[in-house]
């Protein structure tokens, strides 16, 4: 057996184990604690620990709140056939849920608009949620971010992005907002008084993989497998432990995942098969487009039907070609130009 998640709230810990099942220790007086019974066949995929409540998404698409439930943050929405939830995020005293079909609900307190989602633009949807103190941060399909709620210390202000550049990981803490740039950059914005947003510069050919925040703390995870915590360490939360020889610090795989996939197109104009499979081999998708869609619609519709955020999509094309270049070479290419450029097209 072993645990293959974590989530941290105030006095207690949840903890998901490789068999489905999850466990919560700590301070325990409002139930936060107590994990729900699964039924037979069920398991838990993920969990999220608030302050005084806890969320967890089970194997069915379903999820469960427990503990305190003073506003209304235990009311689940019912989910309509065929829909389910993807992710979830816990907040003070609100919850978040992201659904399959790429938009998000927030239930609980209010008093700030942090349950207030922004609706989104035709053809695209949310590929994470991040629920602080009294403010939500999402993550759109396109790369950008947007913050709602509370924002006395600038915790909502997203900071533009340069050309070509996208937002791949979002995470908020009580009272600011850490963000991790496509180039594996980090930014931190809003309450600073510990030093909690003061990102440390990186050694040359270094970059941030994963990025956490806390009430007033911050953990960062470097490509070499090493972590740095910056902010408030009164009681050493901070003091990062060195990992012993042979040994590194890994990323969740939930959270800002890549997929690169090798993409195979077969088939007539009318109906052009778009298959990615994994460099690994493993099937991840399949597809049929019209031979006149065009390809940046069609790679769009590939990273919707995976749920999936565009810049952490990379399509291979037989000639070892990206299928994000080739569109942004060519905007106008259609499935069809894609296609006829590879002897499996007939």
């Amino acid at each position: 057996m072993a645990y293959t998640q974590i989530s941290a709230g105030f006095g207690y810990t949840v903890l998901l184990r490789s068999d489905g099942s999850a466990v919560a220790i700590g301070q325990n007086e409002y139930g936060q604690c107590s994990i729900p019974a699964l039924d037979e066949g069920m398991a838990y995929i993920q969990v999220a620990a608030g302050v005084l409540h806890t969320v967890l998404l089970r194997s069915d698409g379903s999820a469960v709140a427990i503990g305190q439930n003073n506003y209304g943050q235990f009311n689940i929405p019912a989910l309509e056939d065929e829909m389910a939830y993807a992710q979830i995020s816990a907040g003070f005293d609100y919850t978040m849920l992201l659904r399959s079909d790429g938009s998000a609900v927030a239930i609980g307190r209010n008093e700030y608009g942090q349950c207030s989602i922004p609706a989104l633009d035709e053809g695209m949807w949310y590929t994470q949620i991040a629920a602080g103190l009294h403010h939500t941060v999402l993550l759109r399909s396109d790369g950008s971010a947007v913050a709602i709620g509370q924002n006395g210390d600038g915790q909502c202000n997203i900071p533009a992005l340069e050309d070509g550049m996208a937002y791949t990981q979002i995470s908020a803490g009580f009272g600011y907002t850490v963000l991790l740039r496509s180039d594996g950059s980090a930014v931190a914005i809003g309450q600073n008084e510990y030093g909690q947003c003061s990102i440390p510069a990186l050694d040359e050919g270094m970059w941030y993989t994963q990025i956490a925040a806390g009430l007033h703390h911050t953990v960062l995870l470097r490509s070499d497998g090493s972590a740095v915590a910056i902010g408030q360490n009164g009681d050493g939360q901070c003091n990062i432990p060195s990992p012993e020889p042979g040994m590194c610090y890994i990323s969740d795989m939930r959270v800002g995942r890549d997929l690169t996939a090798q993409l195979e197109l077969a088939g007539e104009d009318d109906a052009v098969t778009l298959i990615g499979s994994s460099l690994a081999g493993e099937e991840r998708f399949r597809l049929t487009a019209h031979g006149d869609d065009s390809a940046w619609e069609t790679y769009k519709r590939i990273a919707r039907e995976l749920k999936m955020n565009l810049w952490n999509l990379h399509l291979v094309l037989p000639d070892g070609q990206l299928l994000a270049k080739v569109c942004r070479t060519n905007p106008a290419s259609s499935v069809a130009d894609v296609a006829t450029q590879f002897p499996s097209h007939n």
